[in-house]
């Protein structure tokens, strides 16, 4: 004898509706859990460091000192200094002698005649600030120039 089945009826509708919204739920749920887990673990790497702001009080420029003379021997000027003459930078013990713009201690400084550089004289002689001053010039390069204290030169004859 062979059976015969009998067709179930259909699934109602609000059944299928109820199990659509049971599993977007589920999914949403899992959305979430996921996304959970995930901030947990944080991105890869170093983590950040929180930075504080803080005001910088402005620097305050302290008074700069008045500069005082290094006291100096009390430059003679060699009767043999002159305009068109020679000289030697001596007597500075290798620091050199300051070739300045004008014939001052506080003039800006342009070169440093090295111990024994031979220069040609220009002008002068001045006395400023209690120095006589040569202007002298660079033989070998003439936009090399500017005023030496005369205690300093020593004249010689032609290099």
């Amino acid at each position: 004898m062979v059976r015969r089945q009998t067709p179930r009826p259909p699934i109602p509708l609000y059944v299928w509706g109820l199990a659509l919204l049971v599993l977007a739920l589920a999914a949403v749920a899992c959305g979430l859990w996921a996304l959970y887990f995930w901030r947990l673990q944080g991105p890869p790497g170093p983590s950040p460091t929180p930075i504080i702001w803080t005001a910088t009080p402005m620097p305050t420029v302290p008074p700069s000192p008045t500069p005082t003379e290094t006291p100096v021997p009390t430059p003679t000027a060699s009767p043999e200094i002159a305009i068109g003459r020679y000289v030697r930078v001596s007597g500075t013990e290798g620091a050199g002698v300051s070739l300045r713009r004008d014939p001052d201690v506080n003039s800006p400084r342009l070169s440093i005649g090295q111990e024994g550089e031979v220069f040609i004289v220009v002008n002068g002689p001045r006395v400023a600030g209690g120095y006589t001053w040569w202007q002298v010039r660079d033989p070998t390069h003439e936009a090399r120039q500017g005023w030496a204290v005369a205690n300093y030169l020593q004249p010689i004859e032609r290099p």
